[in-house]
């Protein structure tokens, strides 16, 4: 379940850069700048439906800036004290604006963006995209998170990815393959069973580094977006083997969990070494019947220097 190793096996920084370039959009980052810690827990105390209004929200003005280029929703939607995240893209809303006018002005015809999952919790919605595909390219996938207060987007991070040419799995990086093939996150009411099993998983075994913790909590036929990993749960616990034995020091540092129905996304920074700049990983887990079913992951090399002064996290 872990996309860190297709990073680190050959992390193309050029490409992340150009990615960005192509397909920023609002998102949330590991350091919350505007008050809440980095604990890996979901963002402050909102009625569900307050967290609806925001998903709704959010959506909207995705589409709006993204699909349509339409730098409007801005003026309307987006802080003044706009704080960003993504390492290439300024503070404030101006910076925002001057991107979306730079994404309209180089997009290449016949491409686009598609937004799959959509997972919203307290006051974060998390989207999961793919952008830029075309007859010359696969583009990239993307997670952003926004944080959202007072009706306003008042902060964005984000994690890119250029989509390989092909995949361990055979998979793409976005679907859902897990019946009912619903990219929907399921029941309210799963909610906190679903968070439960993902926080104690990704604990035990980046936490702990306990290989166990894969027969625990995922199923043995575990249906894999990770375009580095197979299929099924045996694949998962050898790469994690494998990574733990070439790098001893390695840790991982949850920024955010972000769970509604049965999915789960968690945002870690991945690091061989404590002196290692790292890996953003968004992780998202499908859960059912108490079993982790299905994962995707996007990451991203966490670059030297940031155009906003903020971490990716």
């Amino acid at each position: 379940m872990n996309t860190h190793l297709a990073v680190r096996i050959g992390a193309a920084v050029a490409a992340v850069a150009a990615a960005t370039a192509l397909a920023t959009g609002p998102a949330t980052a590991v350091s919350r700048s505007a008050g809440h810690p980095s604990t890996g827990a979901a963002a402050g105390s909102v009625s569900a439906r307050e967290t609806a209004a925001d998903k709704a929200l959010v959506t909207y003005v995705y589409k709006q800036l993204f699909t349509y280029y339409d730098t409007s929703v801005i003026d309307k939607y987006v802080s003044p004290d706009y704080i960003q995240h993504n390492p290439n893209v300024a503070n404030g809303p101006e910076a925002l604006r001057q991107l979306v006018e730079n994404l309209k002005a180089t997009a290449t015809p016949g491409s686009g963006s598609v937004t799959t999952h959509v997972i919203a919790q307290g006051d974060l919605v998390l989207l999961q995209t793919s952008a830029g595909a075309s007859a010359t390219s696969k583009g990239v996938v993307l997670v952003d998170v926004f944080r959202v207060a007072n009706h306003k987007i008042v902060e964005h991070w984000d994690t890119i990815q250029p989509v390989p040419a092909i995949t361990a799995n055979g998979h793409d990086m976005v679907s859902t393959l897990t019946s009912p093939q619903t990219d929907a996150a399921g029941p309210a009411s799963h909610t906190a069973a679903s968070e439960r099993v993902v926080r104690a998983y990704v604990q035990q075994l980046t936490g702990r580094k306990d290989l166990g913790a894969v027969d625990r909590y995922v199923s043995p036929k575990l249906v894999q977006h990770d375009p580095a990993l197979a299929d099924g749960a045996a694949a998962t616990k050898q790469a994690y083997a494998d990574l733990f034995a070439a790098h001893p020091q390695y840790q991982a540092t949850v920024a955010k969990v972000v769970a509604e129905g049965d999915l789960v996304a968690v945002h870690l920074h991945d690091q061989n070494s404590p002196s290692d700049l790292g890996t953003s990983v968004y992780e998202i887990f499908r859960v059912r019947g108490g079993k982790i079913v299905e994962h995707w992951a996007v990451t991203q090399a966490v670059p030297a220097t940031s155009a906003n002064g903020n971490s990716m996290f």
